[in-house]
C-alpha cells in the first residue's frame, strides 16, 4: 500500500479513491490480533488515538470485537471507554465487505483487503461532523 510510505498529510479523497478499488473482505478473515496504523489526513481522531496509545484491534469472533486496543505497560488491552463491537457484511461504496459496528457509539468501520495480512479501514461517525472520515490500516500481528 503505497500510502503507508508517503510522508506528510494525505488527501482523504485520494485515500477514498484507492479504498474503492480494494477487494472486499469477509468478517471471518479478520479474526485475531491486528496492529493499527493511522493514514494521516489531519483528522482530529488521530490526536485522540495518540492519547489512548492505540495499538490496533482484536477480533475474537464476529460478535465479540475489541475495537480499540491500546498499549498499557507494554501489553495489549482493550480501551474500556469505547466498549465492544461486532462484525457484519455491509455494502459501502458499491461493494459488500466486512464492517465493524460499535455497541455503544454511533460508529461504523468499513474494511477492504490490501494484502492477505493488511487491511484498510475507514471509520465513519456522525460525531465527526465536518471532520469527515478517519482513515487507517491494520497489519495482522
Amino acid at each position: 500500500m503505497s500510502l503507508t510510505t508517503r510522508p506528510g498529510v494525505l488527501s482523504p479523497s485520494h485515500i477514498d479513491g484507492i479504498f474503492c478499488d480494494l477487494k472486499p473482505i469477509q468478517p471471518e478473515e479478520l479474526m485475531g490480533k491486528w496492529n493499527g496504523f493511522v493514514l494521516s489526513t489531519g483528522h482530529p481522531f488521530e490526536t485522540e488515538l495518540q492519547k489512548f496509545n492505540w495499538f490496533g484491534h482484536t477480533f475474537d469472533s464476529t460478535e465479540d470485537v475489541a475495537p480499540l486496543v491500546v498499549s498499557r505497560n507494554g501489553k495489549r488491552v482493550q480501551y474500556e471507554e469505547w466498549g465492544r463491537a461486532s462484525l457484519h457484511e455491509v455494502k459501502y461504496q458499491g461493494a459488500v465487505s466486512a464492517a465493524l459496528i460499535y455497541d455503544d457509539h454511533p460508529v461504523i468501520v468499513y474494511y477492504r483487503a490490501v494484502r492477505p495480512n493488511i487491511v484498510a479501514g475507514i471509520m465513519a461517525s456522525k460525531k465527526f461532523g465536518r471532520s469527515g472520515k478517519f482513515h487507517f490500516y491494520l497489519k495482522r500481528k
